[in-house]
C-alpha cells in the first residue's frame, strides 16, 4: 500500500510539514468521525492564537501520542517507563526545524536541558505533527525562567469523579480567588515577577479557612 505523501500546513506567514496526514489520532465515536492528523495539526494553527495568548514565549513541556490516542493507552511515567503509549518530551528533539526557539531551563533534579519556547503559531502546529496532544507551560517567561509570573491551577478528575465535578470545583475556585481579591490571587492575571521559582514543580497552598468553605460541593 502506497504511503500517504506529506501534507503543508500554514500557521501564519510559515509552512509546516505534516508526515502521515492520513494517520487516524481519535477513532470515530458514536457521535464524532476519525480525527487525522493533518485535521489535528489544522485545527492547531486555526487557534494558533489563542495558543500564544496563552502559552507562547514560555518554556512548554509535549506531552507526545505518536500513534494518537485510544481507550486504555497509557501515559509513561518516566523515562524508564518502555510500556507507555504517549511520554513527555521536554528536550528538544534531533532534528527540529531551525526556526524554532528553545530556552535553558532545570529539570526538578537540577539538569540542564533546552525546552521549547513557542515564538510563533507554527511552533505549535510542528508539536502537532510529533504527535503533541497536550501541552504543559510553564509559569514562566522564556526571557525570566527563575521567576513566575502566573498560577495555573490544573483540575483533573480520577476514576472516582466525572467532568462535572471539575466544573463544580473550577466554579468553586474562581469565588475563591475573586473573594481573596487584590491581597490574594486574581483568576487570569499575571503578576509582577518577584517571588524566586524554587523548583519546576513550585506549589501554592489556598488560605486555608477560605478553601475549606469552598469544599462541600452540592
Amino acid at each position: 500500500m502506497a504511503k500517504t505523501p506529506a501534507a503543508m500546513v500554514t500557521a501564519d506567514d510559515r509552512e509546516v510539514r505534516v508526515s502521515s496526514p492520513d494517520r487516524i489520532i481519535y477513532e470515530a465515536t458514536d457521535r464524532t468521525p476519525a480525527i487525522t492528523k493533518l485535521q489535528v495539526c489544522e485545527y492547531v494553527a486555526t487557534v494558533g492564537s489563542a495558543l500564544m495568548r496563552a502559552m507562547g514565549h514560555r518554556p512548554v513541556a509535549m506531552e507526545r501520542w505518536p500513534d494518537g490516542w485510544r481507550e486504555g493507552m497509557r501515559l509513561a511515567v518516566g523515562p524508564q517507563d518502555r510500556e507507555g503509549d504517549g511520554f513527555y518530551q521536554k528536550r528538544l528533539p534531533k532534528g527540529a526545524p531551525d526556526w524554532l526557539k528553545t530556552v535553558r531551563v532545570r529539570t526538578p533534579n537540577g539538569r540542564p536541558i533546552d525546552e521549547l519556547c513557542p515564538s510563533e503559531p507554527a511552533a505549535f502546529v510542528w508539536a502537532a505533527q510529533m504527535g503533541t496532544l497536550t501541552f504543559h507551560p510553564w509559569a514562566v517567561h522564556c526571557s525570566d525562567v527563575d521567576h513566575p509570573d502566573e498560577l495555573r491551577i490544573d483540575l483533573d478528575p480520577d476514576a472516582t469523579s466525572s467532568f462535572a465535578d471539575v466544573k463544580r470545583v473550577a466554579t468553586a475556585t474562581r469565588e475563591l480567588l475573586h473573594e481573596l481579591g487584590p491581597h490574594g490571587l486574581r483568576e487570569d492575571e499575571r503578576q509582577p515577577r518577584r517571588a524566586r521559582l524554587r523548583a519546576p514543580a513550585d506549589q501554592v497552598r489556598l488560605p486555608g479557612p477560605a478553601a475549606r468553605r469552598h469544599r462541600a460541593g452540592p
